[in-house]
């Protein structure tokens, strides 16, 4: 078992324990199904809404998006559906990485990531039911108010009434505000929450409102830490990442000459249309830094032949999955920092160290080997009790 300072400390934690194959490949697989579903129902809600599939690719790529586009509301709907799929995967999947990182911190090396799904699959329902828990409680709230609202239309009375309501009305106001924080709260901290404590929904949802009204600056000092670290982290991966590549590009040219060069251009133009709407996010966020790790220009297609565009692709898809590990990485960083913070806020707040709990698959296994131990005692003292049994009848 990991000893914790409980402090501050233990957050840089975060990067070592998410460099790991095991942790990266639980974030990859999430990214990968959740934004497989989330693409699929999106460009089923640009067909629905009379949008041609290839315009929209060439516009939108990998990170297509409704709005601004606009359509029928059941396009909305399956867009929505799509979105909705994306959170719940995104959930599953950071539940099922804090269980590696709180294993690997209890000393279970040998803690599998199917083990980890396993487990996330298992606790499915409390995970998407604490946040929606409080989803539902801010509903309830937003639609009794829209019904004083209309009791607000009432002739004398509904203005009389709306007027001298006004502190209850803007007390409840104060109470949806303070449930929004909540919610962005638990959808941070409901998969370690489940995945250390091994509770249910009403336990997440639970500590969700301790940990947002005993220790919210916390809350915030840490989480700040924590995304200083998985955004460094994500630069410095990406960077060696680059770095490697033109490497990989002044050997290849060198041994492949021109062949690799074209080969290598169109592989990255096609790259680039497919992620072309994260090039202005990422030029937005770090400036003429993002050319020392991401894209330093604009790759124009050539015209090859169909062996060379057919390796092109091969070599568009491998090299997105190299960036979809660099994201999967800065995704665990994020996810094992949450965990350390929650371990850190428990121990504050209840004076208990979790990583000292007993899980049931410990206490399973515990009682097997008890039993183990048993049955050869039980052996030996039943040929005892036969053995003094012939003795007895001998000396008869």
């Amino acid at each position: 078992m990991v000893k914790l300072h409980f402090d501050y400390r233990d957050l840089f934690r975060s990067a070592r324990l998410a460099f790991s194959i095991q942790r990266v490949w639980i974030n990859f697989i999430g990214l990968f199904f959740g934004f497989l579903l989330y693409d699929v129902l999106t460009y089923v809600s640009f067909l629905t809404a009379s949008q041609g599939f290839i315009p929209m690719w060439e516009r939108f790529g990998l990170f297509p998006c409704l709005f601004g586009i606009g359509g029928p509301w059941y396009s909305w709907v399956i867009y929505a559906i799509g979105v909705l799929l994306l959170i719940a995967i995104v959930l599953l999947t950071n539940t099922a990485v804090s269980r590696a990182v709180y294993m690997n911190l209890k000393g279970e090396t040998f803690y599998t990531w199917k083990e980890a799904f396993g487990f996330s699959l298992k606790r499915w329902g409390s995970v998407l039911a604490a946040p929606t828990a409080i989803i539902g409680i801010i509903v309830f709230f937003g639609v009794g108010a829209i019904i004083m609202g209309l009791l607000g239309r009432i002739p004398y009375v509904g203005e009389l009434g709306t007027g001298l309501m006004t502190l209850f009305y803007m007390s409840s106001s104060l109470f949806v505000f303070f449930l929004i924080l909540v919610l962005f709260v638990a959808f941070l901290f409901v998969p370690s929450i489940i995945a250390t404590t091994d509770e249910d929904a009403f336990e997440a949802v639970f500590q969700s409102f301790s940990i947002s009204t005993g220790q919210p600056w916390r809350i915030i000092a840490y989480g700040v830490v924590v995304a200083a670290i998985e955004i460094l982290g994500f630069v410095i991966l990406a960077w060696a990442v680059k770095e490697a590549f033109l490497i990989f590009n002044f050997l290849f040219l060198i041994g492949m000459g021109d062949k690799f060069s074209d080969l290598m251009n169109n592989g990255m133009a096609l790259i680039q249309g497919w992620v072309y709407p994260t090039l202005n996010w990422i030029q937005y966020a770090f400036g003429d830094m993002s050319r020392y790790f991401y894209f330093a220009r604009d790759f124009v297609p050539k015209e090859l032949s169909a062996v060379m565009q057919i390796s092109a692709w091969f070599f568009a898809v491998l090299m997105g999955v190299v960036g979809g590990l660099i994201v999967s990485y800065a995704e665990a960083i994020g996810n094992s920092g949450l965990t350390l913070v929650y371990l850190i806020m428990r121990k504050h707040q209840d004076d208990e160290n979790l990583l000292e709990r007993k899980e049931e698959e410990e206490e399973e296994e515990s009682s097997e080997e008890e039993k183990t131990e048993e049955t050869p005692k039980d052996e030996k003292t039943e040929e005892k009790g036969e053995s003094s049994d012939s003795e007895e009848k001998k000396s008869e």
